[in-house]
């Protein structure tokens, strides 16, 4: 009896250790698929969140119109993204350009209808694109607004920035000098951990 015991305990001791020598070949085999995947996932998933972030790719800088836009608009101040403001905004903006923010902008009818028609084309929410998405969430049931630093998706971005880093900062005069923090605000980025201020160099809120 004592025999057919131990013989059992043998077995049973040996089949665990078994067991637990296959588990633990197969759990460095998925730590070795990890170590040698984890560093192309990572890629990759960063590479997917810069793209959410950006305003809506890069569709609209390669839309024939870009060109005129830039050169008529961007001749004064920085070309901005159409995602930045909904349609009707841009619609609003361009039939009033007598009078752009005290400044008289007008253009030939022709170049204006251009513009008009690149800005609306590729404006919030047409563009794709989170910034363009929420920024139309942002505006859809008020009234269009016409300056895109007074969107409440614009300004719950930047309301922890103390005015001393902005509105003080003769480096930067305005929050609608976008280009000044981020450097490819015009290619649509403004990932939050790319920001210098100048003077003060990196934000990260």
């Amino acid at each position: 009896m004592k025999k057919k015991l131990i013989s059992l305990f043998v077995v049973v001791a040996v089949g665990i250790t078994t067991v637990g020598l296959f588990a633990s070949d197969h759990e460095e085999e998925h730590e070795d698929y990890e170590r040698e995947h984890s560093g192309k996932r990572h890629h990759d998933d960063d590479h997917e969140h810069r793209e959410r972030r950006g305003v809506s790719g890069s569709a609209y800088l390669s839309a024939p119109q870009y060109t005129l836009y830039k050169t008529e608009c961007g001749d004064c101040h920085m070309a901005y993204p159409p995602a930045m403001l909904p349609a009707a905004s841009w619609q609003g903006m361009m039939g009033s350009l007598e009078d752009h923010f005290g400044d008289n902008a007008e253009l030939d009818a022709a170049t204006a209808d251009q513009i008009a028609e690149y800005l609306t084309d590729n404006a919030a929410r047409e563009s794709g694109g989170e910034y363009g998405e929420r920024s139309w969430r942002a505006t859809k049931d008020r009234n269009p607004p016409l300056r895109i630093t007074q969107t409440d998706y614009f300004r719950g971005q930047h309301h922890e920035i103390p005015a001393k880093m902005v509105t003080d900062n003769t480096d930067v005069v305005s929050f609608s000098r976008c280009e000044t923090c981020h450097g490819d605000a015009e290619q649509g980025n403004f990932d939050e951990h790319e920001v210098r201020i100048p003077g003060y160099g990196r934000w990260d809120d």
